[in-house]
């Protein structure tokens, strides 16, 4: 399985409420409607959560502010992932994303990891 973890930072002025409203609404249906297109085996929403102890937190390591939310989207396989940028449908879903995600998300200031599990506990 592939998982692409795309970091979000919502759009400069947005409340983090209207971020996870819009993230959780229209962007999720969009997705769920063109998961078959994409390949998609599964999507993951993870918003932030405990904004105090995640300050506390980066101060004392001195890391990056916390993004807003993690978007976790899997693959079955490198080929499903591949697809996506190989197949006329499966690129117009993509910038139909793209334009959607405009809406919400800082892009310039969000990032983007592909990962393959390793378990260290359970």
């Amino acid at each position: 399985m592939i998982t692409i973890h795309y970091c979000l930072h919502r759009k400069p002025g947005m409340s983090r409420e209207d971020f996870a409203a819009y993230w959780s609404g229209p962007h999720a249906e969009l997705v769920k409607s063109l998961a078959a297109t994409l390949g998609i085996a599964r999507y993951v929403q993870n918003y932030s959560t405990l904004p105090d102890v995640a300050a506390q937190m980066q101060a004392m390591r001195g890391t990056a502010e916390p993004f807003d939310g993690v978007a976790a989207i899997s693959f079955a396989s490198p080929e499903d992932l591949a697809r996506g940028n190989t197949d006329p449908a499966a690129a117009q879903a993509q910038a139909r994303l793209a334009q959607d995600e405009a809406q919400f998300i800082d892009i310039a200031r969000s990032s983007i990891l592909f990962t393959t599990p390793h378990s260290v506990i359970g």
